[in-house]
């Protein structure tokens, strides 16, 4: 799939400890995740996102280990960051409790590391939209 595929969207830095699905720091990481895309979303002109296909790219800075047994498995890091992106990915059309479209998410690049001196943890989230959906 070549770049020229998709058109950047928005690249946001968020902080915090990401967090692995099911853990005590899930909660909190959804929220700073969302509170990031909800307002770069209050800032974007009215569009439909439901209408188009996206690619995200993640970048993990993580924290400390609170104990020995505190890994972060990729995927995991990765349920969580996904399920508090329906600010720009819209809303799943079904009748259960609300949940993000990221099924309309085609590609996906994700990776970890510790923060360099200079940075905290969190995580960089890149977005692209398909050119076609934009009509490009």
């Amino acid at each position: 799939m070549s770049s020229d595929e998709w058109q950047h969207l928005v690249t946001l830095h968020v902080l915090g400890f990401p967090a692995s699905f099911a853990t005590a720091r899930e909660a909190a990481w959804k929220q700073a995740v969302d509170a990031a895309f909800v307002a770069w979303a209050d800032t974007e002109p009215e569009r439909d996102p439901a209408a188009w296909r996206y690619s995200v790219e993640v970048e993990f800075r993580l924290g400390p280990s609170r104990h020995a047994g505190e890994v972060w498995d990729i995927d995991n890091l990765v349920k969580p960051t996904l399920d508090a992106m329906a600010a720009v990915l819209g809303a799943r059309r079904w009748r259960g409790r609300p949940q993000p479209a990221d099924d309309r998410v085609d590609r996906l690049v994700a990776s970890k590391r510790q923060p360099r001196e200079d940075e905290r943890p969190g995580a960089t989230i890149a977005v692209s939209v398909r050119s076609a959906d934009l009509g490009e």
